[in-house]
């Protein structure tokens, strides 16, 4: 790690910056700083951080399927007693202009119908449910 200090728009400001390859002394003007304390080693601070919660599985216990991310819903593909079959798309939801379609885990038939296409979702809600 290198300290620089960097003036902008007549302000000074002073940085930190991990240096990855140094070519410094190519560079006319280039000074040199005393070395700064070590940064703590990357395994202890993963350990001081909180471990990543994993995200929701798109369907869990009793047929409900959950939203795997927040977002809109954008199509709902099936109806309240239609047939489905594993893997068969089910809702479509918008996140950030990307479509994510939910899938069936299993095969079933449409129980109920919990979200509507406009509906904003968020994480782990319940879309449909599947018998």
């Amino acid at each position: 790690m290198k300290k620089l200090r960097i003036t902008l728009n007549q302000k000074v400001y002073e940085v930190m910056v991990e240096v990855l390859e140094d070519d410094e002394p190519s560079y006319p003007g280039a000074t040199t700083l005393p070395p700064s304390p070590r940064p703590m080693p990357v395994a202890q601070a993963a350990a001081t951080s909180p471990a990543p919660r994993p995200a929701p599985k798109a369907t869990e216990g009793k047929g409900q399927v959950l939203a795997p991310i927040v977002g809109t819903v954008t199509k709902v593909l099936v109806k309240v007693g239609e047939a489905v079959k594993e893997n068969q798309p089910l809702v479509v939801l918008d996140a950030m202009k990307m479509d994510t379609y939910v899938n069936s885990s299993r095969n079933g038939v449409v129980a109920s119908v919990d979200c509507a296409v406009g509906d904003s979702v968020s994480l782990g809600q319940q879309l449909l449910t599947l018998e």
